[in-house]
């Protein structure tokens, strides 16, 4: 009991021992499996290279004794960024594994610009090419989430929308790229959102801009 003591007692003076700080340059060193190396992955929608710069401060500093509270500090700041998970590759490597919150549509409210999620979450925008065509929201973004999510449940092809309009009637009209109008009732559309993609799709359909499911079990077509 007493050598086992000893034996950590020996490794603790080794870590203080080996361990610095530098005030001076506000770094850490340590020669305990020291960071030399910075992955960060699966990043799609911010420059991962400013992300890196700002944890230049971890380079040098022990990999054993990682600063996860320093790193969150950091990540926090970045809205696109949902979950990290750091991984340790010994001897001198951290992995950064990054989960992204990833934006469905965009939406001006009052002055400003943002992005929103399929949960309606509000992102700051800032112009990225691989968001350039998402679809904008014009109307009550509240309502957005529950909407998207019954586009998604009946197989409507997102990627065709151009924009969304919401009406304070309670209801939605959703504007393709080839800019035909589908213009839904306020309630029971599920089946509506079904057969539209075999009626969008018919070459005999192809004439109408105008698709109009207002009044119960009509189409009327302009």
């Amino acid at each position: 009991m007493i050598l086992k003591n000893k034996f950590f007692l020996l490794i603790f003076s080794f870590i203080l021992l080996t361990t610095y700080n530098s005030n001076e340059e506000k770094k850490n060193f340590s020669i305990i499996f020291p960071i030399k190396k910075i992955e960060i992955k699966d990043t799609l929608a911010f420059d991962s290279t400013k992300l890196r710069s700002e944890l230049e401060f971890l380079r040098n500093t022990s990999l054993f004794f990682l600063k996860e509270k320093e790193i969150t500090k950091v990540i926090d700041k970045y809205d696109f960024i949902s979950t990290i998970q750091l991984k340790k590759k010994y001897p001198n490597t951290l992995k950064i594994l990054i989960s992204e919150i990833i934006p469905v549509a965009t939406e001006i409210y009052g002055k400003k610009k943002y992005y929103l999620t399929r949960e309606g979450k509000k992102i700051n925008y800032t112009e990225l090419d691989i968001f350039k065509k998402l679809p904008s929201i014009f109307g009550n973004h509240k309502k957005f989430s529950s909407f998207y999510n019954k586009l998604e449940i009946n197989n409507f092809d997102i990627y065709k929308i151009k924009a969304f309009y919401y009406f304070d009637t309670g209801r939605w009209d959703i504007v393709l790229r080839d800019e035909r109008t589908i213009k839904l009732p306020e309630t029971n559309y599920e089946n509506i959102l079904k057969e539209t993609e075999s009626i969008l799709s018919d070459s005999s359909f192809y004439k109408y801009k105008i698709f109009d499911y207002r009044i119960k079990d009509q189409l009327i077509l302009r």
